[in-house]
C-alpha cells in the first residue's frame, strides 16, 4: 500500500460524482485533474480511446470497480484520483470486454511511467477487490475519511 499512500491525496478524492455514463465520468475526473494541472488537455480523449482498447471495470461484487488510465504522454503529475459515485455507471469488464460492469467507485490513476502503472495496478487490485473495503469507503462522508480508510 505504500505506493499508493504516496500517491492519493484529499483534494483528489471526490464524493457523491453524478454522471449517467462513464464517459460523464471520466469527464469529470479529466476537468477537475486539468484544473489542478495534473494532465494535459489531451489526457480526457486519451483516457476515452485507451478505455474502448483495453476496458477498465473491475467486477468485484455487490460493488464494483473501475481503474481507469492512460500512457504518460498525456500527464503532467503523478496521482491517484478515486471518485465514488452517487450511482453506478456501466463500464465494460477488464477481463471479458463484452460483458458489461455496472462501477460505483472510480479509480484513476496518473502515472508519468509505465512501469508506475505496473507497479500501482496490483496494490490497488488487492485493496479494492476486497468487498469489505468497497463498502467502507461507500459509507464515508469526507475526503479526509476515504484517504484516512485507505492509509491505515
Amino acid at each position: 500500500m505504500e505506493l499508493l499512500k504516496e500517491r492519493v491525496r484529499e483534494d483528489l478524492v471526490f464524493l457523491n460524482v453524478k454522471g449517467e455514463t462513464s464517459a460523464d465520468v471520466l469527464r469529470f475526473i479529466s476537468d477537475e485533474l486539468s484544473k489542478r494541472q495534473i494532465v494535459k488537455e489531451t489526457f480526457y480523449d486519451a483516457l476515452i480511446q485507451r478505455e474502448k482498447e483495453f476496458p477498465t471495470g473491475l467486477p468485484i461484487g455487490e460493488i464494483n470497480v473501475a481503474i481507469p488510465h492512460t500512457y504518460p504522454d498525456h500527464i503532467n503529475e503523478v496521482a491517484v484520483t478515486i471518485a465514488i459515485l452517487d450511482k453506478p455507471v456501466t463500464f465494460r469488464n477488464m477481463g471479458d470486454p463484452t460483458q458489461n460492469v455496472d462501477v460505483s467507485i472510480v479509480l484513476c490513476m496518473t502515472m508519468k511511467k509505465l512501469d508506475d502503472n505496473v507497479k500501482l495496478l496490483p496494490e490497488l487490485i488487492g485493496y479494492f477487490a476486497d468487498e469489505n473495503h468497497l463498502k467502507q469507503l461507500l459509507e464515508c462522508k469526507t475526503p479526509k475519511a476515504v484517504i484516512d480508510l485507505i492509509t491505515h
